[in-house]
């Protein structure tokens, strides 16, 4: 009897070569290489980025100076239409002589004035004017006068558009009030704005 049961622990059943409830080594995983293009993507991003930023700069400034310019352009259009403006008010007036007497300095003034195709016709407008306000004993007050910049052309010329209004007196009649509206083109000569064309327009 003891010798079978001896026997029976030197040789293992098959219960004592269950394995079952022992831990199974865990499978090891293998390593994933390193991903070579996300470097490679990152640093073509940030090329691009910069050129971008670059380009937008670049942008930026010649935006800015374009708009510099412009306004320095704009703002030496203003100086320049303001003496314009005021060159064709004083040469405008100077047609408007008060009485005879001062008809004398109104036609040098006029001539000063004159440049162009009207410069040729100044001494004989002029002149005209000298006699048409001693044969009627003619005297002119000037009651209102306006102007504004109508247009700007390629030549640099401006042409001013002049409203006046004046009261006539004459040997027949008195305080006759008048309205006219003149387009007087002022051209540079030698510095200083003179009138190239002056026609009247309709009121």
């Amino acid at each position: 009897m003891e010798g079978d049961a001896g026997t029976s622990r030197l040789n293992p059943t098959d219960q004592d070569d269950d394995t079952s409830d022992i831990p199974a080594a865990e499978e090891a995983v293998p390593a994933t290489p390193q991903d070579t293009n996300h470097g490679r993507l990152g640093r073509g991003w940030l090329t691009g980025i910069c050129a971008a930023l670059f380009v937008l700069a670049a942008g930026l400034t010649v935006t800015g100076y374009l708009l510099l310019q412009s306004n320095a352009r704009s703002e030496q259009i203003a100086r320049d239409d303001a003496v314009a403006l005021q060159a064709a008010k004083d040469c405008v007036i100077a047609t408007q002589a008060p009485d005879t007497a001062s008809m004398g300095a109104a036609q040098a003034r006029i001539v000063e004035c004159s440049t162009g195709d009207f410069g040729a016709q100044a001494v004989f407008y002029s002149s005209m004017l000298t006699e048409a306000y001693q044969a009627a004993n003619v005297q002119v007050e000037v009651a209102d006068l306006r102007a504004a910049v109508e247009r700007h052309h390629d030549d640099g010329s401006v042409d001013v558009l002049v409203a006046l209004r004046t009261k006539v007196s004459n040997s027949e009649a008195a305080g006759q009030e008048q309205g006219y509206r003149l387009r007087v083109t002022m051209q540079r000569d030698n510095g200083t704005y003179k009138i190239a064309n002056l026609v009247q327009v309709s009121t």
